[in-house]
């Protein structure tokens, strides 16, 4: 789409009646929702009607509205955009979201309902996909999308039965063209029940679904607590007069619910469940000299000591069936080796920072060359990967801030940046990079990427709703970032692109994350392992007894993994390859988070 105002960032879905797009509004770098609608299936009418409705409601927990935008004969609907999905993507996932947070969406819901009800508007569309979810640091805040059917309540309340919603969540009054605001309480409850059940009350063929809502009650399982069997009960009544009389009265009743409930609300997700990982040990080979961290590239691995760094090809041999460790450089410095970066050809290697906030920075490829030194408070960089340029956060005249510099030229690109202090910085490819950030005085909560080129010219921001460290970046699916969710075991996998952001929950604190071919891997000091998928899936997890301690891991070819481990003060080398097994079925076995820990000891 080519529009003067907005610029596409990709396509984050299709429906019924057309095409949703991530876009960036030109003038401000905002991000919105382009909501193409054809005209052939939603009218101008209906067009006009959603845009009325959008403009007029104004709450956090419905969708704003920004106007109207046109590119050549076709229409966009300019909405806020949420970065986390939608309900139905959440209910879909492995892993099940706790019931205080289930209780939290649905009173998001209501709270929105209540200001549509209280400005005279029924939505009569309810359903997971028309709730947006954004990532929060107390779980997900839920928007209320989609009034394309929505009707305002002066208006003839007499519509044709197909003009009326999905039959799955539709109030039994619906299916004879009318609606109310019971009816949109209904929709709740409905939501409500396939939250803490799993599946929708009625199901199958449209015909028998609406024979359900017409003429059977829904069943309750007994393992639903009684407060909330009562919540459901009244709110999915036949007759609407029967059910909650405002959106407020439900919310209060699940509120109720709440605090009798014995939830202590610390975890957001409920017992883990994952599949098991197939750990095999390929070989482990003891280390004469210690080694502080190893790190990859394609076949290198570079091996970092205290002032030197040692660089070795890693051969398979068929015959032997093994990985043979062939010397290939030595590299000495005369200060501490603190970080070091794979590049095209070679490393980058930082050192320094013992005595002074200053580091000395390496180009190690065959011989080592010293580009340049930086003063910094603490050691924050990123290089393009044919190590062009360079990106640090950098101390000048006692004001810290960010300096790309051209290593060609040994010259700055752009003046020193104040405005923010880099967390992180990454370097993408030869031509960008992305800025991670916080700004305190805006929410500490929040994480900001902000990309760049190497000439300096900023492109994109997007913000994160959460806390994040150590960012790692997807060299192979470019647009994937791992990142750990601060002072819990979730993982946030973020996606540009479109923009997406995901929560995937461990069962253990990542201390180390790296890419592999098609996902991710998590390990810990203690030697528990996870994939974690390009979908936001967490793909399985499982538990190394060699060593005592991971002090260091990194890809190794394919699904091989190198690990740094270390048993009674004797420092390994261990491959292994690692798989997610397939039982007798022909499906991956999963393996219950209690299971795991009697079968494995964690």
């Amino acid at each position: 789409m080519k529009n003067p105002h907005y610029r596409t960032v990709g396509l984050v879905g299709e429906g019924q009646f057309g095409k949703v797009y991530a876009a960036i509004v030109r003038e401000t770098g905002e991000l919105v929702a382009l909501k193409e609608l054809n005209p052939q299936k939603f009218s101008t009418k209906r067009f006009l009607r959603e845009i009325r409705i959008l403009l007029k409601l104004e709450h956090p927990n419905i969708i704003r509205c920004y106007g109207v935008t046109h590119s050549g004969d076709k229409r966009y609907l300019v909405t806020e955009y949420c970065e986390g999905g939608n309900l139905r993507d959440l209910i879909t996932k492995n892993q099940t979201i706790s019931l205080l947070q289930k209780l939290k969406i649905i009173i998001d819901i209501l709270d929105g309902l209540h200001h549509a009800h209280s400005e005279g508007i029924i939505h009569r569309d309810l359903k997971p996909e028309n709730i947006l979810l954004s990532v929060i640091p107390q779980g997900w805040k839920a928007k209320i999308s989609d009034f394309g059917v929505a009707k305002i309540e002066r208006e003839d309340t007499n519509g044709s039965v197909g003009d009326t919603g999905s039959p799955a969540y539709m109030a039994p009054e619906q299916f004879y063209g009318k609606y109310c605001y019971a009816s949109d309480i209904y929709a709740t409850g409905v939501i409500l029940y396939e939250l803490l059940v799993g599946d929708r009350p009625f199901t199958g063929s449209p015909y028998e679904i609406m024979l359900g809502h017409l003429n059977r009650p829904p069943l309750l399982p007994k393992n639903i607590p009684p407060s909330l069997r009562l919540i459901l009960r009244q709110a999915l009544q036949k007759l609407p007069q029967h059910r909650f009389r405002t959106a407020l009265e439900m919310k209060g009743e699940i509120l109720k619910a709440t605090i009798q409930l014995e939830d202590s609300g610390v975890s957001i997700y409920e017992n883990l469940a994952f599949r098991q990982l197939s750990l095999n040990l390929i070989q482990q080979n003891n280390l004469q000299e210690k080694v502080n961290f190893i790190t990859t590239k394609y076949q290198v691995i570079y091996m970092a000591s205290d002032k030197k760094v040692v660089a070795k090809t890693c051969v398979f041999s068929l015959r032997k069936k093994l990985f043979d460790f062939c010397f290939k450089s030595l590299y000495l410095f005369e200060r501490p080796v603190r970080n070091l970066t794979v590049l095209e050809d070679g490393c980058l290697v930082a050192a320094g920072g013992d005595k002074f906030p200053y580091f000395d920075f390496y180009y190690c490829h065959g011989q080592k060359c010293q580009i340049l030194g930086i003063k910094t408070s603490d050691l924050r960089y990123g290089v393009a990967t044919d190590c062009s340029w360079l990106a640090v956060s950098k101390i000048e005249h006692e004001e810290e801030g960010f300096r790309l510099i051209n290593l060609k030229k040994l010259a700055p690109v752009i003046p020193l940046i104040k405005e923010f202090i880099p967390k992180q910085i990454i370097g993408l490819d030869r031509r960008h990079g992305v800025v991670i950030y916080t700004q305190d005085n805006i929410n500490k909560d929040y994480t900001y990427f902000r990309f760049f080129n190497r000439r300096g010219t900023w492109y994109d921001t997007y913000t994160v709703f959460v806390p994040l460290t150590g960012v790692v970046f997807h060299s192979r699916e470019s647009r994937a970032f791992l990142a750990r969710e601060k002072q819990t075991n979730n993982m946030i996998l973020i996606k540009f692109y479109p923009f997406l952001v995901q929560r995937i929950p461990l069962s253990f604190y990542a201390d180390y994350y790296f890419p592999l071919d098609d996902s991710f891997c998590c390990v810990n000091r203690d030697g528990k392992i996870a994939l974690v998928g390009l979908d936001g899936e967490a793909m399985g997890e499982s538990k190394i007894e060699i060593v005592d301690t991971v002090k260091s891991a990194a890809p190794l070819l394919e699904d091989k993994i190198v690990l740094l481990g270390e048993k009674d003060g004797q420092q390994k080398l261990l491959v292994y390859e690692v798989k997610i097994p397939v039982d007798a079925t022909g499906s991956k076995r999963i393996v219950s988070l209690e299971e795991y820990r009697i079968t494995k000891g964690g």
